[in-house]
């Protein structure tokens, strides 16, 4: 009866093969999540149990061992990065809020319901670990420490044992090589220790160990892809494991040797052993993009799922520009949107704080660009907006700016025939009136999404689309991503405060900045910001004096800078970071989020930064737009 069964079994997988069918038996890459998953489920454990030895060593910390209680916030810190690349990509937000997120205090949609929930994980203890080894830090570290086993004790029970797509690996690889070039390479991780090349290495080695899985029934289309990118893999981590200083890593030749060819060839892999494309979840990051810089790297749809429209449509985009030059929309026909934000000045205005309808005022703020607006989930200088539909609201109603309502707007608009034409055109059939309130932020924000600058010199050099790139900008990238400190607020690509590597949330930041650029007799503004934006959610002394962390793409354009136009020249910005900010300067700023020490740039070397941040101009599609 024995020999029967197996005969049955034999023909039954004969019939399969036969007929065209496929099983787990005779696909070797359907073996590969499997065994992805138990080398993880086994690494996880391992970083589990670190996380609880560093907890018993804190519990028992005391000033003579805390070199001893280093070593193992380290060692746990490079155990964990074996397996965050997938970690974070299933487990994003808990990932971000309490295993390895800033080590500053947030607040969650998710978790604690929306309380401040203070600054915890790898990065707190990473930033603890490198004070003074007072009573009051040692208490600090064991709190860390404890908290952290907890929620690693408790993600445990729910996220192992885990199940994975071979989709999903590449994608976790993808991801990863993203998080160590914007977090690991710019020190962002590691805020005490500035061990981020050591653990980028260990990253990109497990990744590389990872992938390898993928040998095993390789596809021949696939082969030579697959030892493309192990010999890229090899490169990379013989170049983070080079013993080199942080501030002289070379991040620049990493990117396009590295970085950028092993995301495209890890797509191409994926296409070519026919992996189908399957997100574990919908990110803004674009798995179909090939370079970090592609223009299609970031999804501004991903930012604007709610809308009336897709803001993508030609029709809308055509009547939102014609709306944005129209003073129709503002009380006494004034402004418009164009008044402040002026195409020929990056969609600026030039000026510290913007003109308001009121002759000889002006508005709270300055009018920063919005190219590339739509690469965010907060929008003004207070972040009290979360779509750019939903902003036009406000513009439309303060009593500095447009001073109206959508009502006498809708009266104005439909006297137009031309108007009436094209929101029939547009908008036709989705409501009674195709003009009304939804119609025309719907065109506007359109308009704005549609302002995307993504081919500076910069991204056609990384992008191999030309050889031409001054030295001293090349100097200044690199610079900007380490020493200075810089790309660890302001996010490759867009270079703003959304996060990688999924970029599902956007920054503010807490930077002292003054009234008037005195170092000797500075003064803080006294504008509050964030915390007074009107959300419950942000009402907290945390966010006192936080503004939006905005793009530096194109500000060779946009002077003055700063949400009160403080400074005048990019020297002056770079000066004034220079010299650790508010805090540097002597100030008692709450929360300060940006380092109070100073960066010890030299002259030369921030011309060296300008000069990378002045490649980062392009407004070629906006003239293009004009015809």
């Amino acid at each position: 009866m024995k020999k029967t069964s197996i005969l049955l079994g034999l023909i039954s997988i004969c019939f399969l093969v036969l007929s065209g069918k496929k099983t787990a038996i005779l696909d070797p890459i359907d073996t590969v999540p499997e065994k992805v998953a138990a080398v993880y489920n086994a690494n996880f454990r391992t970083f589990q149990k670190e996380v609880e030895l560093l907890a018993v060593l804190a519990n028992n910390s005391t000033p003579s061992n805390i070199v001893q209680l280093k070593r193992q916030v380290e060692k746990t810190r490079l155990v964990y990065k074996e397996v965050e690349f997938i970690f974070d990509y299933y487990q994003t937000t808990y990932s971000g809020t309490y295993i390895n997120g800033a080590p500053l205090p947030r607040v969650s949609e998710y978790f604690e319901a929306g309380d401040i929930i203070a600054p915890c994980g790898l990065q707190a203890l990473d930033e603890a670990d490198f004070e003074e080894a007072t009573t009051e830090n040692l208490q600090h570290i064991t709190e860390l420490a404890n908290g952290l086993k907890d929620r690693v004790d408790f993600i445990s029970k729910v996220h192992l044992p885990i199940h994975l797509k071979s989709s999903q690996i590449i994608e976790c690889i993808r991801s990863g090589l993203v998080r160590i070039f914007t977090l690991g390479l710019t020190g962002y991780d590691t805020p005490g220790s500035v061990n981020g090349l050591k653990e980028s290495y260990v990253s990109l080695n497990s990744m590389k160990t990872t992938f390898l899985y993928f040998e095993t029934g390789i596809s021949p289309a696939a082969k030579y892809k697959f030892e493309t990118i192990t010999k890229l893999f090899d490169k990379g981590i013989k170049n983070l494991g080079a013993n080199t200083d942080f501030n002289d890593f070379d991040r620049l030749a990493f990117l396009k040797e590295v970085v950028n060819p092993l995301y495209a060839a890890l797509l191409e892999f994926q296409k070519a052993n026919n992996i189908k494309l399957e997100p574990f979840k919908k990110h803004a990051q674009n798995y179909n993009a090939t370079n970090i810089f592609d223009i299609n790297f970031l999804e501004t749809d991903f930012y604007s799922e709610l809308v009336y429209l897709p803001l993508d449509n030609p029709e809308t985009i055509k009547l939102g520009r014609l709306l944005f030059e129209d003073t129709q929309l503002s009380a006494g026909n004034k402004l418009a949107c164009i008044s402040c934000h002026n195409p020929d000045k990056a969609f600026t205005d030039g000026l510290p704080k913007s003109k308001s309808n009121k002759e000889g005022f002006f508005t709270a703020r300055n009018s920063p660009s919005i190219i590339n607006a739509g690469f965010s989930t907060r929008y003004f200088w207070d972040m009290r907006e979360i779509d750019l539909e939903r902003q036009v609201v406000h513009v439309i109603d303060d009593s500095l700016e447009f001073n109206t309502n959508f009502n006498a707007i809708v009266s104005k608009l439909n006297k137009s025939p031309n108007y009436v034409r094209l929101f029939n055109e547009a908008f036709g059939g989705i409501s009674k009136q195709d003009i009304n309130e939804r119609s025309i932020s719907n065109a506007i924000a359109a308009y704005v999404n549609s302002l995307k600058s993504l081919n500076s010199p910069f991204d056609k050099y990384v992008r191999n689309e030309t050889n031409e790139y001054p030295e001293n900008a090349k100097r200044g990238f690199n610079l900007f991503m380490g020493k200075g400190a810089c790309g660890s607020c302001h996010f490759a690509p867009m270079f703003n405060g959304t996060i990688p590597p999924f970029y599902l949330e956007s920054e503010s930041e807490v930077l002292g900045i003054t009234e008037g650029f005195d170092a000797v007799d500075p003064k803080l503004d006294t504008d509050l910001g964030r915390m007074k934006n009107g959300l419950s959610v942000d009402k907290h002394p945390y966010f006192k004096n936080s503004f939006k962390t905005v793009s530096v793409r194109n500000i060779a354009l946009t002077a003055p800078y700063m949400h009160n136009g403080l400074f005048g020249t990019l020297e002056d910005v770079l000066e004034f970071y220079n010299l650790g900010g508010g805090a540097g300067m002597g100030l008692e700023v709450e929360n300060q989020t940006l380092s109070d020490s100073p960066l010890d740039l030299s002259k030369q070397e921030i011309q060296d930064v300008i000069a990378f941040m002045e490649t980062l101009t392009d407004t070629s599609g906006f003239t293009a737009l004009k015809n």
